[in-house]
């Protein structure tokens, strides 16, 4: 079991003991809570793990570790970038499509420089949200303040690798 699992079960048990002794009703709050959002999340999940199964199938691997691989070292950096922009949706399919680039060869710089891109560069918040609530001024400020934030990400995520010798080329 990774340790990233061990934490979030470790957390929820606190948690609903904390709550248990609360001895309020907080405990069935929060299963109602929960059951709700899974509810809400496990439709989304099933469908973006559907489409991160088109996407591992659609995108051959060779493709993935050619371009995204630790072989392309800076290239990947720049495509990763570029793809983390074009992805309009939310975690569920990035991250999913992250895992799919990951299996396939993707290089951990590549990633980091995805998952930045996607998170800073969302397309469909962009315009959905950012365009319309705050205007194109502010988004002008924000896309020049933020620009080279994946590109600089994967960077350091290639000198980390150099400075400690790790083997970039796959994800565990």
């Amino acid at each position: 079991m990774s340790a990233g699992i061990v934490i979030l079960y470790g957390m929820a048990g606190t948690l609903m003991v904390l709550a248990l002794a609360r001895r309020d009703g907080t405990f069935q709050k929060g299963l109602r809570r929960a059951l709700e959002q899974f509810l809400i999340l496990a439709p989304r999940m099933f469908c973006a793990l559907i489409a991160a199964g088109f996407i591992a199938k659609l995108i051959p691997s060779e493709f993935i570790a050619r371009y995204l691989g630790s072989e392309a070292g800076m290239t990947a950096v720049l495509i990763a970038s570029a793809t983390g922009i074009a992805v309009p949706a939310g975690p569920a399919i990035a991250f999913s499509i992250g895992a799919v680039f990951a299996h396939a060869g993707a290089s951990v710089p590549a990633l980091i420089a995805f998952i930045t891109s996607w998170s800073i560069f969302a397309a469909h918040r962009i315009f959905i949200y950012e365009i319309p609530l705050l205007g194109l001024s502010f988004l002008r400020l924000r896309l020049v303040s933020v620009g080279a934030t994946p590109i600089l990400a994967g960077l350091i995520g290639i000198m980390v690798g150099w400075f400690f010798t790790l083997p970039l080329g796959t994800v565990p």
